[in-house]
């Protein structure tokens, strides 16, 4: 990958400071103008995938963003520092975040900024606080990128359609017997809790459950278990890695699902080839008309595959372009409503967010308002889903990524890894 851009280089290639965002009429926007600050990260991949979506939308916009530089995002007092900056240098919006490490010290701060805030890179935290306290952080909102209880349930759909029901009932896999493995933070611990039921109504027999900051400890614990297939749960993007190092270095035979940071922007030179990851943006046409188009001109642009961040904070970017046509006001109450009312075709998918009432009456109870819409159910048309939907690709042996689920924007079909032969 590509060496990441400074804050400083960032700025200067984007030809600005900071300033107004133009919303120019080439693209049938209205004649508002819009400053949009961008909260990223220039040391960590996932931050600096939400600085260049944020540049690419500009560039394409011919509008003008202001850049805050989070570091590797783990310092809740520097990033309520960053925040108090852009909104002092006119921001009306602002985008990003790839981690959730600093949200809930933002939490203090939205009531009193009032701005619209759409988060891009994270299905933690932030939304969940809407429906609860409206007035306060009705700005609050999630584009992309799914909230953790729809990722759950997409994971049973994951486990009943494509594991059970192809990899089992084809024999690819020798039983419906896996465990679930992930690092000790409480991301993975939360997000296993909610994913356990799930997989079993869907028809596997999860026989451990098993978590450890010891890649080698618990890679080793998970072939005592003896089962053909695993789901991952690495939120912990070393733990993560290392566990994918050496799976692939001692051939361990047991085919492997689900989320791992680590792999959402690096295939650890082939160490990786044939996991299963749980990514949220896709190279295919099939998703839409503006994801070739988007691949093309980051690759282009920076030289390197997009990571998910830059595709959702691409798509919240046009999101806002969009809402400050149609709210005639770049003032935030007008933009609220507007995001709102959102429905538009992204790089990732239909971008639409829920309301309060669709959070208090959804018998699945994967609706949280504001957050990006859950996929539930089939347009006929791309994008396929009425929302977004969480992508299970397969790293190939020389990098690319095979999409195997859902099935209506597959590209192609599940191998066994190389190790395994």
């Amino acid at each position: 990958m590509r060496a990441a851009m400074s804050r400083r280089t960032f700025l200067r290639a984007l030809g600005v400071t900071a300033g107004a965002v133009l919303l120019g009429r080439s693209r049938g926007h209205s004649q508002q103008t819009l400053t949009i600050g961008v909260l990223g990260g220039t040391s960590t991949p996932l931050g600096q995938g939400i600085l260049n979506g944020a540049q690419l939308a500009a560039d394409e916009l011919k509008l003008r963003v202001i850049v805050g530089d989070l570091g590797n995002e783990t310092d809740p007092a520097r990033a309520r520092t960053v925040l108090g900056d852009l909104v002092s240098k006119g921001a009306n919006a602002l985008v990003g975040l790839s981690r959730p490490d600093t949200i809930s010290a933002l939490l203090l701060d939205i009531p009193s900024v009032k701005k619209p805030f759409i988060i891009t890179g994270t299905p933690l935290l932030g939304t969940d606080q809407v429906a609860g306290n409206f007035a306060n952080f009705k700005y609050i909102f999630r584009a992309g990128i799914v909230g953790i209880a729809a990722q759950a349930f997409d994971g049973g759909e994951f486990a009943r359609e494509f594991l059970v029901g192809r990899l089992v009932k084809e024999k690819v896999l020798a039983s419906n017997a896996v465990a679930l493995v992930g690092d000790s933070s409480k991301q993975s611990a939360d997000f296993r809790a909610a994913l356990l039921p799930r997989l079993a109504r869907a028809g596997l027999d999860v026989v451990g459950n098993l978590a450890d900051g010891q890649a080698t400890a618990l890679l080793e614990r998970l072939q005592k278990v003896n089962v053909p297939a695993a789901i991952t749960a690495f939120f912990d993007a070393k733990v993560g890695a290392e566990f994918a190092q050496a799976w692939s270095a001692n051939k361990v035979k047991v085919a492997l699902f689900g989320w791992n940071e680590a792999l959402l922007y690096d295939d650890l030179k082939g160490a990786a080839a044939g996991y299963v990851v749980t990514d949220f943006a896709a190279q295919t046409a099939k998703v839409g008309p503006k994801t070739l188009e988007f691949y093309k001109n980051y690759q282009a642009r920076f030289g390197s595959r997009p990571v998910f961040t830059a595709a959702t904070t691409y798509d919240a970017i046009y999101a806002l372009a969009d809402a400050v046509a149609r709210a005639g006001s770049p003032d935030a109450d007008p933009l609220v409503t507007a995001l709102e009312g959102a429905k538009m075709p992204g790089v990732v998918g239909l971008i639409r967010f829920y309301s309060v009432e669709e959070q208090q009456r959804d018998p699945l109870k994967i609706a949280v308002a504001h957050d990006q819409v859950y996929g539930l159910n089939k347009t006929g048309g791309a994008p396929a889903f009425d929302g977004a939907r969480p992508f299970y690709t397969q790293i190939a042996p020389d990098g690319t990524r095979v999409v195997l689920y859902p099935n209506e924007y597959a590209t192609g079909t599940f191998v066994l890894p190389p190790h395994f032969k």
